[in-house]
């Protein structure tokens, strides 16, 4: 019996295929989501932090995927943290 060896999709092909791990979520409706997203947003850019580490600090620390799965104070949370932080940090 042979193996072949598959290498790792591309990022652009990746995001064609369904993503069963994150189901899409509707935008949040309290008040203050889009604030704290721009928010973050500008923090994660201070940082130099990429989407990927975006999520790989959201699975760890909140066990979710994306922003829109966060609930205000968990939101508000990860914004206090990126602010705290001064240096990059996957």
């Amino acid at each position: 019996m042979t193996f072949t060896l598959i290498s790792p999709l591309p990022d652009k092909a990746r995001s064609l295929l369904p993503n069963t791990q994150c189901p899409m979520t509707e935008k949040p409706t309290y008040p203050n989501f889009d604030n704290l997203i721009g928010n973050i947003d500008a923090e994660m850019h201070r940082l130099g932090w990429t989407v990927e580490e975006g999520r790989e600090h959201l699975m760890r620390y909140y066990g979710k995927r994306s922003r829109l799965q966060l609930t205000e104070e968990e939101l508000d949370n990860f914004l206090l943290y990126l602010q705290l932080t001064d240096t990059p940090v996957p």
